[in-house]
């Protein structure tokens, strides 16, 4: 019996702190319900909050990025174009600059030859002279001498001789 009674003593004792516990609880629930649940209503506004903010954070630099490679996919193309016009402006720079040499060689070919003309014109000519010169001094000399076929013949000898002497030495 003595077990009985301590059983229920201890039955007893329990009931009391269950129910000591209970209205505990209940205190805490009734007190600490609103703070606590405003405190989570709070808490999930807040992670709310910063999800919403990170997708608009998140939305921003898309639009960005794709604004930006938009930008370098344009800038790309322009110096692609940039690139080839350069290329075809430096094609028809050289492509000038041949054409203008080869017309300047033409032009110093021909004036090139054009004064080996006048010079080799110039040259016969001067022979010329010096021949008619030499003529006219031979003819002025026989005229002046008396005429004898044996000087005549070596008159002629020394004239032909002194025009292939100048035309040897002005060559």
């Amino acid at each position: 019996m003595a077990q009985e009674i301590d059983l229920l003593g201890q039955l007893k004792f329990a009931s009391q702190h269950l129910l000591n516990l209970g209205v505990f609880i209940g205190i805490l629930y009734y007190f600490l319900r609103r703070p606590v649940s405003s405190f989570f209503i709070a808490r999930s506004q807040k992670i709310e909050n910063s999800i919403n903010s990170a997708k608009d954070i998140i939305e921003t630099a898309q639009k960005v990025y794709n604004e930006n490679s938009t930008k370098f996919s344009k800038i790309d193309s322009e110096v692609s174009e940039l690139r080839s016009n350069s290329n075809k402006v430096d094609d028809n720079k050289v492509s000038e600059i041949m054409d203008n040499a080869n017309s300047l060689v033409r032009l110093i070919e021909k004036d090139t030859v054009e004064i080996i003309e006048l010079e080799s014109k110039k040259i016969n000519d001067k022979i010329e002279d010096e021949i008619l010169n030499k003529a006219i001094n031979l003819a002025k000399h026989e005229l002046n001498s008396e005429f004898d076929e044996s000087k005549d013949s070596q008159i002629i000898k020394n004239f032909l001789g002194e025009v292939k002497n100048d035309v040897v030495s002005n060559n």
